[in-house]
């Protein structure tokens, strides 16, 4: 459990790193356009999420001596680490399409890796258990990582700023290839070196796993809509934050100094993953205690009062009171990675029972599918959004008071508009405790203990 827990630090940096990189380093130290680059970075994301089902079916169907899931895994980590560290080396002299030319050759190899490491691995942690309650915990050592991700990666920037480097470029360069070779590289094979399948004796005997039959029984599911619908606003509301509360902190709270505002920024985030490692016993405890359907429920609506928060604390001068921010928002954040996918584990064993296969690879695809694409919405929305409301980078801290109005309202607004609708949402979800567990003893009366 452990060793496979290690997995979700490549997770994390694969899904949040480069769009938190690209913003300082392509639009406010290149300067290309921020429409241009927000379609840029939704490119990508969009083909990762194309080939999702592709790469779950594949993991599904593969019957090598090491498994169905760690040979991707092991693939996966090693070329992810050398596409990333290509991504950052660009240079200032080339022209504007230059550069975001080389963004989207590199970013579009980059994710393709990233979806032959993040699918299996996903199945990889609906398999670890048959358990109610024991899967949260699975999901919980794979929070840790990604919280942990969350401390560290925020300071990359800052440390691109060190004297030790002759200029914040060659600092890029630098610190994203260690980052690259030993994050995503040697942290990132951890799983596929000591994980273990527990179906895929039971999978290797079961009939070959049809593309278009799984995918129209994981996208048929109505726990599965759900969980997606559930995923995605809040992927959304949170992405689209995590970019503009950046810019307003870098251009309205400190007048253009990205220095400063970086500085709050990984303050910021580092006091969002603090929270994050608080909430991992809780969520696991109030999933015991309530179940899973109810303790979502009571997260969304702790977003919905920080989303209100959030209008308030992105002010000019209000200093350590910004700390609110993480307190209120946090939770969500481990929810998102610790009881969504706990509960999409529940739902495989449904589709075992109805379909009698072992199918977490398409439903791991479908469910990083809508992570994914939720990222790629939330790439363009921001950059687009920036564009609209008439931000201009040139102008540094004297955007019109418009800009930041819109700016501001955006933030708040995204983030409690899209956490009402969530709660309406997980109102419908079907699997309760009581459910998962009678499917359980089902299979294990049907097939055995596996």
């Amino acid at each position: 459990m452990v060793a496979v827990g290690t997995g979700g630090l490549p997770i994390m940096f694969g899904q949040l790193s480069v769009k938190a990189m690209a913003a300082p380093v392509y639009q406010m130290m290149l300067g290309v356009n921020p429409t241009w680059l927000g379609v840029v970075l939704a490119a990508p994301r969009l083909w990762d999420a194309f080939i999702d089902p592709l790469m779950g079916n594949w993991s599904d169907n593969a019957r090598t001596r090491w498994g169905r899931r760690r040979p991707f895994i092991a693939v996966g980590a090693i070329t992810m680490a050398l596409a990333y560290g290509a991504i950052w080396m660009v240079s200032p002299e080339w022209s504007e399409r230059g550069k975001l030319g080389w963004l989207l050759g590199t970013t579009l190899v980059f994710y393709t890796c990233y979806a032959v490491y993040s699918v299996p691995y996903q199945s990889l942690t609906y398999e670890m258990s048959p358990d109610y309650d024991e899967r949260t915990r699975v999901m919980g050592h794979t929070s840790f990582w990604y919280k942990f991700g969350e401390v560290f990666y925020q300071w990359v920037i800052p440390a691109t700023q060190l004297a030790i480097f002759a200029t914040p470029l060659i600092g890029v360069k630098v610190i994203n290839w260690v980052v690259g070779i030993v994050v995503l590289g040697f942290i990132g094979i951890i799983p596929a070196l000591y994980g273990r399948e527990r179906y895929f004796r039971r999978a290797a005997a079961q009939p070959r796993v049809a593309f278009w039959p799984a995918l129209r029984a994981a996208l048929g599911s109505k726990a599965v809509v759900i969980l997606m619908l559930l995923t995605g606003l809040k992927l959304v509301a949170n992405m689209f934050g995590s970019s503009m509360d950046y810019y307003l902190l870098v251009y309205y709270m400190f007048g253009g100094d990205i220095a400063e505002g970086s500085l709050w920024k990984s303050i910021n985030s580092t006091a969002y993953a603090l929270v994050g490692f608080a909430s991992i016993p809780l969520l696991a405890w109030m999933s015991r205690r309530y179940g899973k359907k109810a303790t979502m429920i009571a997260i969304y609506t702790l977003v919905v009062v920080a989303g209100v928060g959030k209008w308030f604390l992105y002010t000019p001068g209000i200093g350590w009171w910004l700390l609110i921010d993480p307190l209120l928002s946090g939770p969500i954040l481990v929810a998102i990675t610790m009881v969504l996918p706990s509960m999409m584990a529940d739902v495989c064993d449904e589709d075992e029972l109805e379909h009698g296969q072992r199918r977490e690879g398409m439903f791991g695809a479908v469910f990083m599918w809508i992570q994914k694409t939720g990222v790629a919405i939330a790439y363009l929305g921001t950059f687009v959004s920036l564009d609209l409301v008439g931000f201009d980078s040139k102008l540094g801290g004297r955007q019109s008071p418009e800009t930041f109005l819109w700016m501001r309202g955006l933030l708040a607004g995204a983030t409690s508009l899209t956490a009402l609708v969530a709660i309406v949402v997980a109102v419908f979800y079907p699997i309760t405790r009581e459910r998962a567990e009678a499917t359980r003893r089902a299979l294990e009366a049907r097939r055995g203990t596996v």
